[in-house]
């Protein structure tokens, strides 16, 4: 029954994603259409998870053993699937709930749930942590695995923050994804102002830094719960 459940919360990830960029890609008046649509976290964060699951889906269809009956090439194989779970469940939290709480209350009345963005910021990361929590082999990371959830967050500042001193067009005349990595605004990276984005990067990069190792920590509790 799990095994279904699996199959099903998989397929609905990839379908979600893929589908989800794709309306995203054509809505050329949207601010994430056209040309621009995968230099968002949400889009690439989208697209690691479904390409998980396509793999995840592959390696179920041929059938691998348990993980007890497995050999020292397999153990290795579970390692890195596990651990590349947990970093892009966690990545694709973080879309959803930057989007949901974040980001769509300061979007236009009527703009922030379109199709596009309920299946890339809504379905998917309900589906994929679903996934991970409920259905996953069980599994035991190490401490050190905490930290590896971080890297796409650090990954993506960085491509940031090249697009913005190389001027990309993330949007109509703005060279930044999204506000609070706006390295021009009155807040610049350390400052504060009385509109968005109020704060300075460096503190919405903390932030998440330490919303992805709590959250991170959590998934990895719940591995252990299970067991």
């Amino acid at each position: 029954m799990k095994k279904h459940l699996s199959v099903l919360l998989k397929i609905t990830v990839a379908l979600g994603a893929f589908v989800g960029v794709a309306l995203s890609h054509y809505n050329m008046r949207g601010f994430m259409g056209g040309n621009r649509t995968f230099l968002y976290f949400t889009i690439q964060s989208n697209l690691w998870i479904a390409l998980l699951d396509v793999v995840a889906l592959v390696m179920m269809v041929r059938g691998s053993g348990t993980l007890g009956r497995m050999g020292a090439e397999e153990r290795v194989a579970a390692r890195w699937y596990s651990l590349a779970q947990l970093i892009f469940t966690v990545s694709i939290t973080l879309t959803g709930v930057v989007f949901c709480f974040v980001l769509a209350p300061t979007m236009a009345p009527g703009t922030a749930f379109g199709l596009a963005n309920v299946l890339t910021h809504v379905v998917v990361p309900l589906a994929a942590i679903i996934d991970f929590i409920v259905c996953r082999r069980t599994y035991t990371f190490r401490r050190i695995d905490v930290l590896f959830p971080t890297l796409p967050a650090w990954y993506y500042l960085a491509f940031a923050s090249v697009g913005y001193v190389l001027d990309w067009p993330f949007g109509e005349g703005i060279n930044y994804p999204y506000f609070f990595l706006n390295w021009g605004s009155p807040a610049g990276a350390f400052g504060f102002c009385d509109a968005l984005p109020f704060m300075g990067v460096a503190y919405y990069i903390a932030l998440i830094l330490l919303f992805l190792i709590a959250l991170a920590r959590c998934y990895m509790a719940l591995c252990r719960k299970k067991k």
